[in-house]
């Protein structure tokens, strides 16, 4: 059986990936200040809760105290951040084609803009849904609200994601 440090360090491998990832997202490509509080929340969990945590806990714990970390971070530097940002850059294919990379990019902004004027609950749940591909029972625990309201938010953010590219889609069509 494993001792409680050997469990830590395997969680720890395991989740901070992830959860740099998720605060990086939040954060609006933020790497370094991500790595900070991502630390943080593993180093609040082995002061405060490793022990007395539910096995299996751990988790959605360290989501909750990270989304909290980021939002203290928010409030303290009075600034505003991106959702996505560093997702759809990872995730958009480099082109050649000089148009495709214009287009690429103006989607990418596009997206980027649409996701800022949702509500915080509703980036966060569409966040961890879709990047960290958390089921809606596992993010109702680490936002520590019901599982109908996650799902909700989530089908709140979509829909105006989509009436956002709609809307956009028409504007450019009467352009041309």
């Amino acid at each position: 059986m494993a001792s409680h440090d050997e469990e830590f360090t395997m969680l720890f491998q395991e989740f901070y990936p992830s959860l740099c990832r998720f605060l990086e997202c939040l954060l609006g490509g933020r790497v370094e200040l991500a790595q900070d509080l991502a630390q943080e929340s593993f180093l609040q969990l082995h002061r405060t809760a490793w022990e007395t945590l539910p096995h299996g806990e751990a988790r959605f714990w360290l989501y909750r105290v990270a989304r909290n970390f980021a939002i203290n971070e928010f409030r303290k530097s009075h600034t505003r951040y991106k959702l996505f940002d560093r997702v759809v850059e990872v995730m958009t294919p480099r082109m050649r084609n000089p148009e495709q990379e214009y287009e690429t990019q103006e989607r990418k902004e596009l997206v980027l803009n649409m996701l800022s004027t949702l509500p915080e609950d509703q980036k966060v749940a569409l966040l961890l849904r879709e990047q960290e591909q958390l089921s809606y029972k596992d993010i109702s625990q680490v936002l520590n609200v019901s599982e109908s309201k996650v799902k909700v938010d989530i089908f709140r953010a979509r829909a105006a994601i989509r009436e956002g590219w709609t809307k956009k889609e028409k504007r450019l069509g009467a352009a041309n």
